[in-house]
């Protein structure tokens, strides 16, 4: 008798996980060259960005919401910008976010070891912030899911980036930095 309750509650958890689910899809951005899973189709908003240098840098801010959640990305353009300036945006934003709250997560990180930062921040009012922050080809990509204390983490929302070219085929680097070569074993 109690593997059978067992199974029932394995089955709802599976059915449960299931639902909640559903709805994610990925949303591809030829012209801020990303592929990011968001839960329902993200409305999109011209905005700017100001860099560590007080410059105003053109942007675009991709949101969806969910029960009450809400999950942005934002493209800021940094193709004219310097090497150092470019490339140290995503501590910049690590930084400006830092403030928000309480951060409990503060930790270097790659995405198709395209590197980057990601934070888990506690508002004052209990919601988490669970921000990443990435340089590639040009743009910075501050992804930002703003949740309930009790939502669980959107892990699928920050690790389903996908960096693409201005021709769209996915970016991947070695080891070592160098590109590599798109193949049908990536």
């Amino acid at each position: 008798m109690r593997s059978i309750g067992l199974f029932f509650g394995v089955v709802m958890f599976l059915v449960s996980g299931h639902a909640n689910a559903q709805g994610w899809q990925e949303f591809y951005s030829l012209e801020d060259r990303f592929v990011l899973s968001f839960p329902g189709t993200p409305t999109t908003v011209e905005t700017e960005w100001v860099d560590q240098d007080g410059q105003t840098r053109a942007a675009r801010n991709y949101t969806a919401e969910r029960s009450g959640n809400t999950y942005t990305l934002i493209a800021v353009d940094y193709e004219d910008a310097p090497f150092n300036l470019a490339h140290g945006s995503y501590d910049h934003a690590a930084y400006l976010y830092r403030m928000k709250g309480e951060v409990t997560f503060d930790s270097w990180a790659a995405s198709d070891r395209v590197e980057g930062h990601h934070l888990q921040i506690t508002l004052p009012d209990g919601r988490r912030i669970f921000f990443a922050a990435h340089y590639s080809v040009g743009r910075l990509y501050i992804i930002e899911a703003n949740v309930s204390a009790r939502t669980a983490p959107p892990i699928q929302f920050q690790q389903s980036m996908i960096f693409v070219d201005e021709e769209g085929e996915r970016i991947r680097y070695s080891e070592t930095g160098e590109r590599l070569i798109r193949t049908d074993d990536l």
